[in-house]
């Protein structure tokens, strides 16, 4: 018990610390893995062990994605309470036990859909006062801003595939405003792979974040090769950089990841598209891995790679989710950090 009162005195003492000097200076790279934090049950005890062991990977950046719940596509409530939600001591001693293992840390609040109609996400979003919506959003995101202003938090995403709602663009700068009024560090907005170029408010963000989940085996190979699917990201890429250079602000890669299922490269984003396991599948994901990499990393314009996602499940052969846990993904992903890090060591020499 004294312990606990010790370790609380000491988090709390953090948590009111000044607030961080405002992001300055050229940015980082960040090489890191997402971990989805679902659970107020013992949170510090789950998500330590699982931040412990991203670190372990060789990974330099942790994604924390902070779920809030609405009922479906037309509710005007959002809820971040309950067995679900971490409380914000929890998410605190969550936040100091990342940077003890030395992460930079990335906040991701995203709103999730708890009683959706057949084929609504996130994505749709289609409430019936949008003026009400923004006002329960604002809450729910300024509640994260400022938890991560008091972690030392250094990257925080104002919101993750919200696709109806960006043509608001006036309610997106209000809530990008009061956001910079309770944190000091790097923003940025999570979209969705197809959805990124009509968004008109990058300019009140520092970073631009995508996710990856475009089909990458248009011909349909049954057993696709690293070579065929850097191919299908060569075109990709080079839309991707032709619009980024108009924007002039780094990306962030927030998603990246497929399921060890066949045909993943084709249906990346439909975790439930086989829903079995087979070496081919595990095979198909570990060559999407080194196709990502080979056609993205490294480049000048890429502020970060962040995989997903790193579970407690125990992956290997029989697993066919997007975790690399135990299978052949995993070994390009440390590979993946080790490089990166050395890159980063030697660039850090030349400064």
């Amino acid at each position: 018990a004294i312990i606990l009162v010790l370790q609380m005195a000491i988090v709390l003492a953090a948590g009111a610390a000044e607030p961080t000097a405002p992001a300055s200076g050229p940015m980082p790279v960040y090489h890191g893995m997402a971990i989805q934090v679902q659970q107020a049950y013992n949170a510090e005890e789950e998500y330590g062990r699982l931040i412990r062991e991203v670190a372990g990977l060789g990974a330099d950046t942790v994604l924390l994605s902070a779920n809030g719940f609405q009922k479906d596509i037309d509710s005007l409530t959002i809820s971040a309470k309950g067995d679900c939600c971490p409380t914000d001591e929890q998410w605190l001693r969550i936040f100091e036990i990342a940077h003890r293992e030395g992460l930079t840390i990335i906040l991701m609040p995203k709103i999730l859909l708890s009683d959706p109609r057949a084929g609504a996400w996130r994505g749709k979003i289609a409430p019936p006062s949008w003026k009400a919506w923004f006002s329960q959003y604002q809450q729910f995101v300024l509640r994260f801003a400022k938890l991560a202003q008091r972690g030392r938090v250094e990257v925080f995403i104002v919101g993750s595939e919200l696709v109806t709602t960006e043509k608001h663009t006036a309610n997106w700068r209000e809530i990008i405003a009061n956001v910079r009024k309770e944190f000091d560090g790097r923003l940025a907005y999570s979209a969705n792979w197809d959805h990124y170029k009509g968004i008109q408010f990058w300019d009140d963000l520092d970073i631009i974040g995508l996710t990856t989940y475009y089909n990458v085996n248009p011909s349909r190979e049954e057993e696709p090769s690293v070579d065929t699917l850097a191919n299908a990201w060569a075109q990709i890429r080079s839309d991707i950089l032709d619009w980024q250079a108009t924007v002039k602000k780094p990306l962030l890669f927030t998603e990246v990841g497929w399921c060890s299922q066949e045909e993943c490269s084709i249906v990346p984003w439909n975790y439930y598209h086989k829903n079995e396991a087979t070496q081919k599948g595990l095979s198909e994901q570990q060559n999407n891995y080194e196709a990502f990499i080979k056609s993205w990393a490294g480049r000048a314009e890429v502020g970060g790679i962040i995989w997903w996602e790193w579970t407690s499940a125990p992956g290997g052969k029989d697993d066919f989710h997007y975790t690399p846990r135990n299978k052949p993904a995993e070994q390009t992903l440390r590979k993946f950090f080790k490089e990166s890090s050395q890159q980063s060591d030697r660039e850090s020499q030349v400064d």
